[in-house]
């Protein structure tokens, strides 16, 4: 669990795994035996063999019910065959079921290698990008820095598309060059199928206010654009139920508010992300603007806002000192005003948390779907993969000057700790009802719902990242390696090193192998980030 999706790891997860879990085969089944034993007593009527009695009874039993032992066999093979297929159905359904999980990874074992490499031009593809109907989708910029959005196989890295895109007219650089670009894309499922939703914004230490963003939304398949828009700097931008979801602020009479304003009211709308086709439109109440003359030199005249689309169907609005919690069909539900230095977050099972950050440690409230609020030190846990199991249990940590300080495991519906894991919280995640949890020196498996731990394993280096494949605890070790935990012990099942397969071409030189995270967590495969800026993507 971490509180920074920025914090730095050797090697990553290139966001939405959705990719098979294998299995492990059960063994095949045994040569015949029978058969063998057969040949070794069968009756051999030389009158001069005198044979023990036990011998003797032995072929005539066998004589007898030869038959018999034939049907058996047949049982007996027929029951391991239909183990096996019972044994494959259950993998196939659990592994369908991890595919649907983002942040799980293809199945991987000691032979992990490199499966292919990105060139500095495409690999922000991997770190911007998603896996949408099987295609992995992300945004780049060539050589001049135009932007473009490609389609990869996850598998190979071949480019099945690449569709280019245009900007809004850019702040100018300092040497006339395009303007680099922070882009995202997401999943986004519409109407029984996926399409991809692509935003990108100019970013820089020469960028002066808040620039516009650009969204596209594009076919998986084929690569095809589907829309544009532009949305203003400042303004809220989220994507839910298939719909583009947009805060600007309006006047009292709902025009575009004046950049002067002292008051303004902020619109929700949203739209078919392909159609443009209005869904709802929702105004907040007048509010006063912070910032012009309240807030210091230099600040904008009126406020910006953001929103935040949830996992559980609701959409957040923060603006200054307050906040509006809503459904993805636009109705209102809360409405909590705001302490300074205090935000809103969503956590589990319809719970909410506003939080604080004050003289270097997180206080909050937690605001229960019941309406009851619950005071707590702590903020909002991210877990890294989160099944939807234990779906009555929420996460919080605390703050250290080292990072996050211990886990807890809070009720959903009366906000009480149910247990708490001390340490500092590097990341956890979350499979089939047990966190697991990375610290500064051990591995932990915990009980989501009672907190009992399951195991404890020490290891000698900070585990900068935990990725899971649904078999195995990913760890970056030391150097270029990676280790494999089990889930169910916490053994150490294998360790591959990696470092000569990322060189590959580059071997003997001096390649230092930069850790990066970024935005996109829910990446679809184990990744190193070298220096130059290239990737090897693992498999």
């Amino acid at each position: 669990m971490r509180l920074m999706p920025g914090r730095m790891r050797e090697v990553e997860l290139v966001e939405a795994a959705d990719e098979p879990v294998r299995s492990r085969s059960a063994p095949d089944p045994a040569p015949w035996p029978p058969a063998a034993r057969r040949m070794s007593v069968e009756l051999d009527d030389d009158p001069g063999d005198e044979r023990p009695d036990d011998v003797l009874t032995a072929r005539t039993w066998l004589r007898r019910h030869a038959h018999w032992i034939g049907g058996a066999v047949a049982v007996v093979v027929g029951t391991l065959v239909v183990t096996q297929v019972t044994l494959d159905h259950r993998e196939a359904t659990r592994v369908a079921a991890l595919a649907a999980i983002p942040g799980v990874v293809p199945p991987v074992d000691a032979s992990i290698g490199v499966l292919w490499r990105a060139d500095p031009l495409l690999a922000p593809a991997l770190r911007s990008g998603a896996m949408v109907d099987g295609v992995l989708v992300g945004g780049t910029q060539d050589a001049t820095g135009a932007p473009a959005i490609v389609g990869l196989d996850p598998d190979t890295g071949v480019v099945a598309w690449r569709t280019p895109v245009d900007l809004p007219t850019p702040q100018p650089t300092p040497t006339s060059a395009s303007p680099e670009l922070w882009m995202s894309c997401n999943d986004l499922p519409r109407d029984g199928s996926h399409v991809a939703a692509c935003i990108a914004q100019q970013v820089g230490e020469e960028v002066r206010g808040i620039p516009s963003s650009s969204v596209w939304v594009l076919d998986p398949s084929r690569g095809e654009l589907l829309s544009e828009r532009e949305v203003d700097g400042g303004w809220g931008l989220t994507f839910a139920d298939g719909a583009l979801v947009v805060a600007q602020p309006v006047s009292a009479d709902g025009k575009p508010a004046r950049t002067d304003a002292g008051s303004v009211r902020w619109k929700v709308s949203a739209q078919d992300v392909v159609s443009g086709e209005p869904r709802w439109t929702w105004t907040t109440p007048p509010t006063d603007v912070v910032g012009r003359e309240d807030g210091p030199e230099g600040a904008p005249h009126t406020a910006t806002a953001w929103l935040q689309s949830s996992s559980d169907d609701h959409v957040v609005l923060g603006v200054d000192n307050h906040a509006w919690v809503l459904t993805v069909d636009g109705e209102p539900l809360l409405d909590v005003p705001l302490d300074p230095a205090s935000w809103l977050e969503t956590a589990r099972a319809g719970v909410f948390i506003e939080s604080t950050w004050t003289s270097s440690t997180y206080s909050g409230t937690l605001l229960l779907p019941d309406g009851s609020r619950v005071p707590i030190d702590e903020t909002a846990g991210w877990l890294a993969v989160d099944d939807g199991s234990a779906p009555d249990v929420m996460f919080t940590v605390g703050q250290a000057p080292g990072g996050a300080d211990g886990l807890s495991g809070r009720s959903a519906r009366t906000g009480d700790r149910l247990w708490h894991v001390d340490g500092t919280i590097v990341t956890s995640l979350l499979l089939d009802g047990t966190v697991y949890v990375a610290t500064s020196d051990t591995l932990v498996a915990v009980d989501a719902m009672t907190g009992e731990v399951h195991w404890t394993t020490e290891i000698d280096h900070m585990p900068q990242q935990l990725s899971t494949d649904g078999r195995y605890l990913l760890v970056p070790g030391l150097g270029v390696t990676l280790e494999a935990y089990t889930l169910t012990d916490g053994g150490l099942a294998w360790t591959a090193d990696l470092a000569d397969a990322v060189r590959g071409d580059s071997a003997g030189q001096s390649t230092v192998f930069v850790r990066g995270f970024q935005s996109g967590w829910h990446d679809p495969r184990l990744y190193v980030w070298t220096d130059t800026g290239s990737i090897a993507v693992l498999g």
